[in-house]
């Protein structure tokens, strides 16, 4: 006959499983930069970068998508410093 086995419920020393706190929400914006379609996502709290989707351009990735600038704190920084409106 086995035996029953112990639950964790019945154990004094059960670990508690809480959910780990959520991270804050990154921000993003969807705009447009001489004419074409741009970009811009906080990478990181207080870190902002911005694309510019400009196929034509010979510097842009396999997408199309060129990346303007990175580093900004805020988003109004990234925008008036890239021209993203």
């Amino acid at each position: 006959m086995p035996l029953p086995q112990p639950s964790l419920h019945d154990s004094p020393t059960a670990p508690t499983l809480t959910p780990p706190a959520p991270l804050p929400g990154l921000g993003s914006y969807y705009g447009s930069r001489a004419g074409k379609p741009g970009y811009a996502r906080e990478t990181s709290a207080g870190n902002w970068q911005v694309k510019v989707h400009d196929p034509t351009n010979r510097l842009a990735t396999h997408d199309g998508w060129l990346l303007v600038g990175t580093g900004w704190a805020t988003l109004p920084d990234a925008c008036s410093a890239t021209g993203l409106s």
